[in-house]
């Protein structure tokens, strides 16, 4: 279905030009116009986001591979293990096109986290290598979750394993702790990410027992000198070689990259009691299949008591869950949703709630003033910022 086009009313060039209010005053002055933009999707969310993002094709949204290879640093060797696995990437298309498509949830989002914290884009890929980007992976070395973390590993970084929740596989946690124990590492062997990445993978003792043992013998203590379990050989070769295959995918490399939008497309709530994902769900549209899908962590289908419980679902079913009326039960986050009529602008709705423009663009992803008649937005309650 093809979402009709509103026209938008704003000042003139000629307008601005005879006053001298500089034109940045005007951001959010933008007046709703038009018919009602609500279409099947928003009120079916159990489409895939497949479907969703092929319509979203006609937006002028960048490409997060594209994002992504403009800011991959690392230096990546021309050697023959890179070479092997870059070839057994480009000779294995149906393996990329799968694991990039089940990707798509939670990608953007570990960028955002990996950004945040100034760390090399290469760790947004090491899912990747690690599992699959499979959310329910676990091995026989008892790791779980995207970033394949063990029981000791995850209890001294924080994630709680207890019965009916495991931290390893619930995806905010998890990342949170993969992070943390990645610039751990980094810290320890002396800023070399290489030698950070082969102990996530191997262990640090192990890592330093090479290191230790290279110097003693008069040699290079660099990544590609020591002698480490074959695993972690083979480890950090596969995650450079996917980084130099995604740098330069649009000109070198013909790899089926599933197309993400470089946007949000989880959003999180803050659950503050115990419920049944199943009621989370009904108040969201969602199954509760699908929204176990981007929380597993939730093993036994409950959130936690007395623990701020953050699930992911995508915004507009955040906008369904915040207009049902007993959401407020639930959330720690409180949201008024309101439908936007002929003659709104972001202006009026910033000053009526007493809360900033800019505010209500980032909550609702707004990446200018435009809004339309029929459009749903969230605006954050006062309780929310004190």
């Amino acid at each position: 279905m093809t979402t009709p086009v509103a026209s938008i009313q704003f000042l003139s060039e000629d307008a601005i030009a005879q006053c001298e209010i500089d034109k940045r005053l005007f951001e959010g002055s933008f007046i709703a116009t038009g018919s009602d933009t609500t279409n099947s999707d928003h009120r079916h969310p159990e489409l895939s986001l497949n479907r969703e993002n092929q319509q979203a094709k006609t937006e002028h949204t960048p490409d997060l591979w594209d994002l992504l290879a403009s800011e991959l640093t690392i230096d990546v060797p021309n050697n023959r293990t890179i070479r092997y696995y870059k070839r057994w990437y480009v000779n294995n298309p149906y393996h990329i096109e799968k694991v990039t498509a089940r990707a798509e949830p939670f990608l953007y989002y570990i960028y955002q986290q990996v950004n945040a914290r100034g760390l090399p884009i290469e760790l947004v890929l090491l899912p990747f290598v690690e599992s699959s980007f499979d959310q329910f992976a676990y091995s026989h070395k008892g790791a779980a979750g995207l970033w394949q973390i063990t029981e000791p590993t995850g209890k001294a970084f924080g994630l709680d394993i207890i019965k009916g929740y495991d931290g390893r596989r619930d995806i905010v946690s998890s990342t949170e702790a993969a992070l943390d124990l990645l610039e751990y590492l980094y810290d320890k062997f002396n800023q070399d990410w290489l030698h950070a990445i082969a102990a996530y993978n191997t262990g640090g003792a192990r890592v330093r027992t090479a290191i230790k043992q290279n110097k003693q013998a008069g040699k290079s203590t660099d990544f590609w000198s020591l002698q480490l379990p074959k695993e972690t050989r083979h480890y950090v070769p596969k995650l450079l070689a996917m980084a130099d295959l995604v740098k330069h995918h649009s000109y070198r490399y013909d790899i089926p990259l599933h197309p993400i939008q470089a946007k949000p497309i989880l959003e999180e709530i803050t659950i503050s009691r115990k419920v049944k994902l199943g009621t989370v769900a009904t108040f969201s549209g969602l199954s509760s299949k699908e929204l176990y899908h981007y929380n597993p962590g939730y093993t036994a289908g409950y959130t936690r008591r007395d623990k701020d419980n953050k699930i992911l679902m995508p915004l507009k079913n955040k906008t369904l869950f915040f207009e049902h009326k007993h959401a407020s039960n639930y959330a720690k986050q409180h949201y008024d949703v309101i439908d936007i009529k002929v003659g709104d602008s972001l202006n009026q709705l910033a000053q009526t709630n007493n809360i900033s423009v800019d505010l209500i663009k980032q909550v609702n992803h707004l990446s200018d003033a435009t809004i339309f008649a029929g459009q749903k937005l969230l605006i954050p309650k006062l309780t929310n910022l004190e």
